[in-house]
């Protein structure tokens, strides 16, 4: 009967001690999950942007296709309304076109005059707006055509977009 009396006076220390464990191995757990969880929406909004750069790259390629094509011939044709996604300037300063939804309605979405298929993996096909203004080279007596091609394009999501632009001279 001795050793019983002794064992009902023990303080508990142990199951404080392992509450106390378990707390911080709770804590150091949601801590875990949480950097887990800003990562992987790091790496998610990444991808959106690198595939939202990678249309519009491609958009830019699928305008310089549209150049070399015989739909467009020289300056003749594009107006400072922008139709068909050309437009005219006269050599003024290049505005920032995407601001302008005007200009923005007539923009061409990608494929539209080359025959390429629609971009996996967008939320909606990117697209481009090309800028006629002659352009005098050095030492040459006559202008050339140039073209300031401005693609738009989003990724994975409608909130990752990508606006690139280029300046192209066939000649």
């Amino acid at each position: 009967m001795k050793n019983l009396q002794h064992s009902t006076k023990q303080s508990g220390a142990v199951l404080f001690i392992s509450l106390i464990i378990l707390l911080i191995m709770t804590l150091l757990g949601i801590t875990g999950m949480q950097t887990t969880i800003l990562e992987e929406k790091m790496a998610g909004n990444y991808r959106d942007q690198t595939i939202a750069f990678q249309a519009a790259e491609s958009t830019l390629r699928d305008a310089e296709k549209d150049i070399r094509s015989s739909r467009i011939s020289g300056l003749t044709g594009m107006t400072s309304t922008c139709t068909s996604g050309l437009c005219y300037n006269g050599g003024n300063d290049i505005p920032n076109i995407w601001d302008d939804s005007a200009k923005v309605a007539n923009a061409v979405d990608y494929g539209t005059h080359t025959g390429i298929g629609n971009l996996p993996g967008v939320t909606s096909q990117p697209k481009y707006l090309i800028v006629g203004v002659p352009f005098i080279a050095a030492g040459a007596a006559q202008p050339k055509d140039a073209y300031i091609i401005t693609a738009i394009a989003e990724g994975g999501t409608s909130s990752a977009k990508s606006i690139l632009q280029t300046v192209y001279s066939p000649n």
